[in-house]
């Protein structure tokens, strides 16, 4: 990443950036309010679930002071409060929080509020915090009941579909549109057409597909099966075919993503990649950077892939972290490979640096199981539905939620 020499001030204004600027602004904000959830999904990447800390608004209030002190809010950016269920935390925290985070004026002009969550805990209490605070909602729910209580389970082991199916409801009672992250197992590849028609009828306005990935806590996956990817193939193919069968009701966004890709890649840019672009806040005030997933994580390779604290450290000190430095030098060797070896590299520029870790146990790789899943086979099938039928009606892309993008 050129010259380690410099200070981190120096630093900032050397980072290679997509759109040819000399700044680095923040495009995605996870804040761990805890890393305690309710439930024990088996395919879940976070490490201690089970802690019940909370984060401080004092830990709070330097996050968005360090945000500001260093420059980074230079257009709209997403809060996403993640790494744990958010509304194990009571309703009445974020509202401090969120006093907190609109004291800071650019924080209050630029920050779009964003939870992820289960959906299990929802009431009326947070519905009208919802409303009250135009907040983005995506829930986590994998299909019909067979296939999400067959991973998504209580503590005891109990499926959750049913509340989360409740909670869901009383979003519908309140008028408020959700979009859904929807994990696909080897569980899910025969079930295409009734994960699609669920959905469907479960009213959510668009819909994100994480595979089922080895990453974090979770050491293996379900989808390392002799013949998982042809399935997986089958299975998106066969759900892009329904979605054009009604019309497109559901925005997709593997399929979306996929076809600005193809139509418009000038503007597309590969935040994980970037550092600072998306900045990652534990409860205690660690911090990270690239991979919203690395919160939290730790390996033998690359040490601590927390950069600092924000009690005591702005984030660009980072870049005088030597974990950093080789985090960053081995990210963009990656990237080198992918570009000089893989025919998908203008549609993904590196994909993710997290899953290239968890699954070839380095940054500087190429090719991944989940770059084939989730770039490769989308734009394989919507390049032929272009080549085929033109494209498909036009919608609001800039305004799909950020959630879908974020796995839990």
């Amino acid at each position: 990443m050129g010259n380690t020499d410099m200070n981190p001030e120096q630093q900032r204004h050397q980072l290679p950036l997509p759109n040819d600027t000399d700044r680095v602004f923040l495009s995605l904000l996870v804040l761990q309010g805890s890393p305690f959830c309710n439930i024990d999904c088996d395919y879940c990447y976070l490490p201690n679930r089970n802690v019940t800390r909370r984060m401080s608004m004092e830990v709070l209030e330097k996050t968005i002071a360090r945000v500001c002190e260093d420059e980074l809010i230079g257009h709209a950016f997403d809060i996403l409060w993640h790494a744990g269920e958010p509304l194990a935390v009571p309703v009445d925290y974020y509202e401090k929080a969120i006093e907190v985070i609109r004291r800071f004026p650019q924080a209050d002009e630029h920050a779009k509020f964003v939870f992820q969550t289960n959906a299990m805990l929802i009431d009326q209490k947070w519905c009208d915090f919802f409303k009250l605070h135009d907040v983005n909602l995506g829930v986590s729910i994998d299909g019909p009941q067979f296939l999400h209580d067959a991973h998504r389970k209580t503590r005891k082991g109990e499926g959750t579909h049913a509340q989360v199916v409740a909670g869901i409801e009383k979003l519908h009672e309140n008028e408020l549109s959700f979009g859904v992250i929807a994990v696909i197992s080897e569980t899910s590849l025969d079930f295409p057409d009734d994960i699609f028609y669920f959905l469907l009828e479960l009213g959510c306005f668009n819909v994100g597909f994480n595979i089922e990935e080895i990453e974090g806590a979770n050491r293996e996956t379900s989808l390392s099966v002799d013949g998982s990817e042809h399935r997986l193939h089958r299975f998106l193919r066969r759900f892009f075919e329904l979605n054009r069968q009604h019309k497109f009701p559901l925005q997709v966004r593997e399929f979306d993503d996929a076809r600005e890709r193809i139509l418009n890649p000038q503007t597309y840019i590969n935040n994980e990649p970037q550092p600072f672009s998306m900045i990652n806040v534990d409860c205690d005030g660690n911090f990270s950077t690239f991979s919203p997933e690395l919160l939290g994580q730790a390996t033998e390779e690359y040490g601590s892939f927390q950069f600092g604290n924000v009690l005591e450290n702005r984030f660009f000190d980072a870049t005088s972290n030597k974990a950093f430095q080789k985090i960053l030098r081995d990210i963009e060797a990656g990237n080198k490979k992918c570009a000089e070896s893989c025919y998908y590299f203008p549609f993904c520029q590196g994909a993710s640096p997290t899953n290239k870790y968890f699954e070839n146990k380095t940054f500087d790789s190429s090719e991944t199981m989940h770059c084939r899943s989730v770039i490769q086979i989308p734009v394989d099938i919507v390049r032929r539905d272009i080549y085929l039928h033109g494209q498909w009606p036009q919608r609001d892309f800039e305004n799909r939620q950020q959630t879908a993008m974020i796995p839990e």
